[in-house]
């Protein structure tokens, strides 16, 4: 399930805050309780995470995932820069 790690910034009362949730949508400001539209938007769905012994492990959240990522290892690297995302997107 995609994975989304979302910044807001309220426009009435001026406070910054973020939010993990599977979809990009809006929020109330803890606050003042305003709706909030995401200021910024950070797709993490796919993460890559280092390992202690040198390698980069690549975590995937599966469409079974609710309301926590649960993240999957879907591979393992010698280095960053030879990882690719699903779907050959190099990143």
């Amino acid at each position: 399930m995609a994975w989304y790690l979302k910044y807001y910034e309220c426009s009435e009362c001026g406070i910054k805050w973020t939010d993990k949730w599977s979809c990009a949508c809006n929020d109330r400001c803890p606050n003042c309780d305003a709706e909030t539209e995401p200021s910024d938007v950070e797709n993490l769905t796919c993460i890559v995470r280092s390992t202690t012994s040198g390698t980069f492990r690549v975590m995937f959240s599966p469409d079974s995932a609710e309301s926590t990522p649960d993240y999957e290892q879907i591979g393992v690297f010698g280095n960053e820069s030879g990882r690719r995302y699903p779907g050959g997107r190099k990143r």
